[in-house]
């Protein structure tokens, strides 16, 4: 396997090439089409369709007032206006750009997630954020959750509309040809007329590991587009992706990276001895999403004159989305050399598991499908001067299907189950005193029965000392469902059937932000109650007390002349450190100096760090593609930090970088990110960014 990899890079780079040259050829062939579509889905008094989206607050606003128009790269230049979709509702959220110049070299990295995260080294290897409210809601198909950040959905994919054919590149590299890590994202969109977007996306991530059989390799390939005119809008989105992990289970002895002066002989991260070679999980995620959605509304003329064409003012929408999701996880294993073990003979990786449900060689596979159908009605914000909200209800039909191996009898264990849900929006949008989204769905037949969602937040501002100061609440209650693998699985190693109770979830919280000093607030706490989570055995478990964990945040970025130091600290308890281990205290600093070279070329120069203290940081199991409660290994107390360069030229955006530049100067060393897994050695990176707009 090791083998076809490798020969296969050659071609790898010429169909690399063929891809930039088809991209860039495509740019030029778009390069008439100067024009943008009217949006009839919001009302506002200026002509310019790119203000017509409904304003809301992104996380990223914060570094745009902070920083400046230099924030992002395309700000002067890109005469674009970008949103996503609720894939239930139809409605179209604002959304920004993601081509931020400022700290772009954190963006490439695993640790740039969030403050604190772990992974298992490479870039696309499973991982998971240590800050707890910072998780995703666990997926119907349980196992793309570890890989959350590098799945594409059309929830997430970033909708355009352009007065020009736009195109983007990103590619970053690390290390010599053996242990090489590189990305390669690009994005090609223009306007076909005033109503029509067409684009693709590519991601391609080829990381072949620092460390011994960890190599990580992923393919998505996406298609979007977007149709809006007066009376309908629809929205397409397809993605056919794959990815493959291979599996080294960790290290198994530490001192190779915590005293190396102690093993006595020379060796590489790759002469690290680890529990499994020949051993992959591989993880497929094909979707198919269409909506659509019709306009009920009337012709509003304007001026002193009937013979205007007027303008289209929606009253009300009728909608319709379907979404198609094929999925598939494997974990297969060729490390099938006989040991003997207590004078018990067994396939070398069975040493390291308990339990053996066949004793062939494993391969653990699970299929699912879901089809999923939605139709909605809404009420349009803003429709006349009186009319202060948006209202939207949806009706959602959901039909999964499962086959698994069956670790007990012959073939395929078959699962099919269906889910009908009914809900609602209630949003204001527009507006600068108040802004809010309520939001509330429950489970009316089906697997789903009594599933209870209510989530809401408000957001309000007020001006100190010239600059805006927004402060906003979130809070939800959730009766959730437990999923079907969460209750129901089989595999070589693991096998469970249980009958577990509803997750009750309670969340409270708010943020205050103060741009005149550059500081942000924020703090929640949750309750939970029936929690899931992977013991220290690895062994599924539900826990029936309530836990509450708290969160607090606060970013403060101080700026003198070119010098600046961003700061963001998490504070986090947890009341049941067993079943929800959390770091009490998590940071990333970063200090730079920033400034302008000449008149084109900005400069960002500096060295930044994720810190956390110590605590029993999640174990990763291979076999299950999951995390779990480990009690014997602390991590923590040790920087992850980078000394970087980060530069911008016109449309051009590249950097350099010097990973894990603590190894150089903090001994002992105890770079894990998670128990038995390190985070790449000392490495120098570079990436470049190429924004064409023509």
């Amino acid at each position: 396997m090791a083998n076809f990899y490798v020969d296969l890079h050659p071609m790898k780079e010429k169909l690399l090439i063929t891809l930039f040259a088809w991209m860039i050829g495509l740019t030029a062939a778009f390069s008439q089409a100067r024009i943008i579509m009217p949006d009839s889905s919001h009302i506002t008094t200026s002509p310019d369709s790119l203000d017509l989206l409904p304003r809301q607050t992104s996380p990223l606003d914060h570094l745009i007032h902070d920083h400046g128009a230099e924030a992002d790269s395309l700000q002067k230049l890109a005469q674009m206006t970008l949103w996503k979709i609720d894939v239930r509702t139809g409605n179209r959220i604002m959304a920004g750009s993601d081509t931020l110049l400022h700290n772009y070299q954190h963006t490439t990295l695993p640790d740039g997630q969030s403050v604190a995260m772990g992974f298992l080294a490479p870039t696309g290897s499973p991982s998971l954020s240590k800050i707890f409210s910072d998780r995703e809601e666990t997926e119907t198909f349980v196992f793309n959750n570890a890989y959350g950040p590098y799945l594409k959905d059309p929830g997430k994919v970033l909708f355009v509309n352009t007065r020009v054919p736009y195109s983007r590149l990103n590619y970053f590299r690390a290390g010599p040809k053996q242990t090489r890590e590189e990305r390669l994202e690009g994005r090609l969109t223009s306007n076909f007329g005033k109503k029509l977007n067409m684009g693709m996306d590519i991601d391609l991530i080829n990381a072949r590991g620092f460390y011994a059989s960890q190599s990580v390799k992923h393919n998505n390939f996406s298609l979007f587009g977007n149709y809006i005119s007066d009376r309908f809008e629809a929205h397409a989105f397809m993605n056919l992706g794959s990815l493959t992990n291979f599996e080294n289970g960790g290290i198994t002895d530490e001192l190779f990276i915590t005293n190396p002066d102690a093993i006595e002989q020379s060796f590489t991260s790759g002469d690290i001895p680890v529990k499994f070679t020949n051993t992959w999980n591989s993880l497929k995620n094909n979707r198919y999403f269409l909506s659509g959605r019709y306009n009920l509304g009337y012709k509003e003329v304007t001026g002193d004159s009937l013979q205007g064409d007027g303008h289209f003012v929606p009253v009300a929408s009728i909608g319709f989305s379907s979404q198609y999701t094929q999925q598939h996880r494997r974990f297969l294993s060729y490390d099938t050399a006989y040991v003997n073990v207590d004078g018990v003979q067994m396939q070398r990786i069975d040493q390291f598991y308990d339990n053996r449900y066949y004793e062939v060689a494993v391969d653990d596979s699970i299929r699912y499908t879901s089809f999923k159908n939605n139709v909605s009605l809404s009420l349009r914000e803003g429709f006349r001067e009186w009319v202060k909200f948006g209202l939207t209800a949806f009706l959602e039909y959901d039909l999964r299907n499962y086959s698994m191996r069956d670790s007990v009898g012959a073939g395929y264990r078959q699962h099919r189950e269906s889910a009908v849900t009914v809900g609602g929006v209630l949003n204001k949008q527009q507006g600068d005193n108040l802004l809010f989204n309520l939001q509330a769905d429950l489970g009316l037949l089906g697997v789903n029965l009594g599933e209870f969602r209510a989530m809401g937040d408000v957001e309000t501002g007020f001006n100190i000392a010239g600059r805006r100061t927004t402060l906003s609440a979130e809070a939800y209650i959730k009766n959730l469902r437990p999923k079907y693998l969460q209750e129901h699985y089989y595999s070589k190693y693991f096998m469970w059937n249980h009958d577990f109770g509803d997750i009750r979830r309670v969340y409270v919280g708010g943020r205050l932000h103060v741009p005149f000093t550059n500081t942000t607030l924020s703090a929640g706490v949750e309750n939970l109650q029936n929690f899931i989570y992977f013991d220290r055995d690895k062994n599924i478990q539900q826990e029936s007390n309530s836990i509450q964990v708290l969160t607090a945040r606060v970013e403060q970025n101080l700026r003198l002349g070119v010098f600046n130091w961003d700061n963001e600290v998490v504070y986090q308890t947890s009341s049941d450190e067993a079943v929800i281990p959390v770091p009490t205290l998590s940071l990333y600093s970063n200090m730079y100096l920033k400034t302008k070279i000449v008149n084109e070329l900005t400069l960002q120069l500096g060295v930044d760090a994720h810190y956390h203290t110590r605590y029993f940081a999640p174990g990763y199991e291979p076999a299950l593609l999951q995390f779990y409660n480990q009690q014997e290994k602390e991590i923590g107390n040790y920087p992850i930090s980078t000394v970087y360069a980060n530069m911008h030229l016109k449309q051009t955006r590249f950097f350099v970088m010097f990973y894990n530049v603590a190894t150089k100067f903090i001994k002992p060393l105890e770079y894990f990110s998670l128990p038995g897994y390190p985070v790449n050695p000392f490495v120098f990176k570079m990436g470049l960014s190429v924004n064409l707009h023509n």
